[in-house]
């Protein structure tokens, strides 16, 4: 039987809400062509600088080209402020089930599909050791690919039946599970007893719990 020893979360939704609105709200008051950013909106891919691979002033410009906004280096500051806005308030039941866990001697941990612009915008670093912060800029990898859980694991140094995995997604909590780790899609109403749940029952094997609204009505 494996003992957990972490419990990592994802950001976005899980620990506290977030939304791009405040973005979309501030491209589609400086597009010079409203039809064509109605048509894009929500659709640009953010996933090479999730990755580490464009710089922050590259970023800003694609962005900007892609919604049709006439560029200029003053956009960026406007386009960090937007980013920001979308930040909303930590889960208390994301607090309370990190607390618990923290309690039980298990350490918490973030891995995150994340802007580098946020990266220091955490408010849950008070109780996740920094060391404990995992992002996709600096693992050069996005979630649901495997070989993202295994490097985290293998820095934690843990096996991955130790690790409990938490995040918003099916997509990337199914591919946790497929590794063997214990996986969980977060809906704050169970979470607590979601993680309770792998721990009163380590010997099992590892697998997602996933609350369907039947499973919920029971």
């Amino acid at each position: 039987m494996s003992k957990i020893k972490y419990c990592i979360w994802d950001v976005g939704n899980v620990i506290y809400n977030y939304s791009l609105d405040p973005l979309h709200n501030y491209f589609a008051s400086e597009t010079s062509d409203q039809s064509s950013f109605n048509q894009k909106k929500g659709t640009f891919n953010y996933n090479e600088y999730m990755k580490g691979n464009v710089e922050w002033n590259d970023f800003c410009k694609g962005l900007c080209e892609f919604y049709s906004v006439p560029y200029s280096k003053n956009k960026n500051t406007s386009i960090n402020k937007a980013l920001h806005q979308g930040i909303g308030q930590y889960f208390p039941e994301t607090r309370k089930t990190q607390e618990y866990l923290a309690s039980k001697g298990i350490e918490n941990c973030i891995l995150s599909n994340a802007l580098p612009i946020l990266a220091n915008s955490n408010n849950a670093l008070d109780i996740i050791k920094k060391e404990n912060v995992f992002c996709s800029f600096e693992l050069g990898l996005l979630k649901p690919d495997p070989e993202i859980y295994k490097k985290v694991a293998k820095k934690l140094k843990c096996d991955l039946s130790e690790i409990i995995f938490i995040d918003d997604k099916p997509k990337n909590t199914k591919s946790a599970a497929d590794l063997g780790i214990h996986a969980i899609t977060f809906n704050s109403s169970t979470i607590e007893n979601d993680v309770k749940r792998i721990l009163n029952n380590q010997s099992i094997n590892p697998k997602l719990l996933s609350k369907s609204k039947k499973e919920m009505l029971k």
